[in-house]
């Protein structure tokens, strides 16, 4: 998909070495930090999600691969997508119970014809066994895109954009979107589902803005 030779997955081997891998992040919400430390923000004001795996940098060319797995009906994209999560999560202790993607608003799913973090969670469910709930968690409010937004306004605009059902949830969970920015709709969407803290939350995703 990035330069029209012939490969077994969606870029070659000559390709994926174009894509930024992400290292040395912090653990939590994984912003740069020097030696992979847990950063002074995550220190000052712990996120919703104790733990944050995202293997790319949103860089070309992985920019340009997302905008085509979320606008351009290139579900394909998922697999490979969840191969790059899976092979960080090898590096991991323990898996979790139970994946939630993150919800669309139906408008914005009925206009797009799916929603990209459910097929992305549904290839890392095949992978690791592990069940996906997209029935829990629904979007209630149709907001203004958050890459739109500065960082401010995005812990604003999400507030109240997620409704849940009140279902008995395991004790580890993970929440699956495409693209990390501020981090405000994956905390905002933990908070809903674990009101009291006591549940461990991790977020995965393929890229880090």
């Amino acid at each position: 998909m990035l330069c029209s030779a012939e490969a077994e997955s969606a870029w070659c081997c000559s390709c994926e070495k174009d894509l930024l891998i992400k290292d040395n992040g912090c653990p939590v919400c994984a912003n740069v930090s020097p030696g992979g430390l847990i950063c002074g923000h995550c220190l000052k004001a712990p996120p919703q999600v104790s733990s944050t795996i995202v293997p790319l940098h949103y860089q070309y060319p992985t920019d340009h691969l997302i905008r085509l797995f979320k606008y351009k009906n290139c579900i394909g994209l998922a697999r490979p997508f969840a191969r790059l999560i899976v092979d960080q999560l090898l590096r991991s202790n323990k898996l979790p119970d139970l994946i939630i993607p993150v919800p669309l608003h139906k408008s914005r799913q009925r206009q797009r014809g799916y929603n990209q973090s459910l097929e992305l969670a549904k290839q890392l469910g095949k992978h690791l066994n592990i069940k996906t709930d997209y029935r829990s968690c629904k979007r209630i409010k149709n907001t203004a895109p958050q890459s739109s937004l500065s960082f401010k306004e995005r812990s604003k605009n999400i507030i109240g954009a997620f409704s849940f059902n009140g279902a008995t949830l395991p004790d580890h969970i993970a929440i699956i979107d495409d693209v990390i920015t501020s981090g405000a709709t994956i905390n905002e969407l933990a908070k809903m589902i674990n009101p009291t803290g006591d549940k461990k939350i991790e977020a995965w995703a393929v890229a880090k803005a």
